[in-house]
C-alpha cells in the first residue's frame, strides 16, 4: 500500500505542469531529486512529454541534457543549452559541465577554454575560480599531458603493450575520473585512485580525436544512479572531477 501511494505521489508530482507553462527553478530541482533518488527512467519518460509541450523550455532542455546517457551527445545539449540560454538559473552548471566532460576526454586545452568562458561570463557561480584560483580539479601528472614525451621514452622503462591494459567487466556503467595519452601514466594514476579510493581502478584504451587515450575508471556499476551516486562521493571526499560512461 504504501509503495502504492508513493507511486501516485510520484505521479502528481510529474503531471503538475499545465500544458504551455514553464518549468520554474522549484520544479527543475524536484525532478533533479528524482533522478538522485533512483528514479531517472521516470523523469526520462515526462521529459519526451514536456519536449513536446515546452520545446524552448530552459527548465525542459537542462533536464534533457542531465538525463541524457551518452556522454557525446550530453555534452552538445550542455553547450547548446549555454549558447541558447545563457540567463538561466542553470547556465552556470551546464557550462561546467561541458569543462567536466572536455577534461575528462583529456582535450585540456578546450577545457581551459571552457572554464575560462565560465570564469568571464559566471563569476559569482559556484564553479568560478575563487581568489585567483581554479576550482579544484584532478591533478594530471606532466607525464600524462598529450602533448608531453612518452613516459616510456623520459623514464626507459619497459613499454606496456595494449594487451596488459586490465579489461573491464560487464558492468553496463562505470564512473571514469581521466583520460592519458600514456599507458604508464594511466596505470599509475589507476593504483593511486585504488589506494586512496579504496575501490579498484582500471583503464581501458580507447580513441579521442581518432588517436588511441587511455581511460581511468571505477567500473562495475548495474545502474546509472549508482555510478552517479558513487561519483558524487568521489568529488565530495577526494575532489576528484568524474563523468558517468557506458560501457
Amino acid at each position: 500500500m504504501i509503495k502504492y501511494i508513493s507511486s501516485i505521489l510520484l505521479t502528481v508530482v510529474l503531471m503538475t505542469v499545465p500544458l504551455f507553462a514553464q518549468l520554474d527553478e522549484q520544479e527543475v530541482r524536484q525532478r533533479l531529486d528524482l533522478i538522485h533518488s533512483g528514479k531517472i527512467d521516470q523523469v526520462r519518460k515526462e521529459i519526451s512529454s514536456l519536449l513536446q509541450q515546452l520545446p524552448n523550455d530552459p527548465g525542459v532542455k537542462y533536464l534533457e541534457a542531465y538525463v541524457t546517457e551518452n556522454g557525446d551527445q550530453a555534452v552538445k545539449k550542455y553547450q547548446l543549452f549555454v549558447d541558447n540560454f545563457p540567463q538561466s538559473v542553470w547556465a552556470d552548471d551546464a557550462l561546467y559541465k561541458v569543462y567536466q566532460y572536455y577534461y575528462a576526454v583529456g582535450l585540456y586545452k578546450t577545457a581551459d577554454a571552457k572554464i575560462a568562458q565560465l570564469n568571464d561570463q559566471y563569476p559569482n557561480s559556484i564553479y568560478a575560480k575563487r581568489n585567483g584560483k581554479e576550482p579544484v580539479k584532478t591533478e594530471i601528472p606532466p607525464t600524462a599531458q598529450p602533448e608531453q614525451q612518452s613516459a616510456v621514452q623520459q623514464t626507459g622503462a619497459a613499454g606496456i603493450s595494449e594487451t596488459n591494459v586490465p579489461a573491464v567487466s560487464n558492468g553496463i556503467f562505470a564512473v571514469q575520473v581521466g583520460v592519458y595519452s600514456q599507458e604508464v601514466a594511466a596505470l599509475e594514476q589507476a593504483n593511486n585512485f585504488t589506494s586512496v579510493v579504496g575501490k579498484k581502478a582500471v583503464v581501458f584504451a580507447k580513441l579521442s580525436g581518432g588517436k588511441t587515450v587511455y581511460a581511468v575508471a571505477f567500473e562495475g556499476f548495474a545502474d546509472e544512479q549508482a555510478a552517479r551516486t558513487f561519483g558524487s562521493e568521489l568529488k565530495s571526499k577526494f575532489n576528484l572531477d568524474w563523468f558517468v560512461v557506458k560501457r
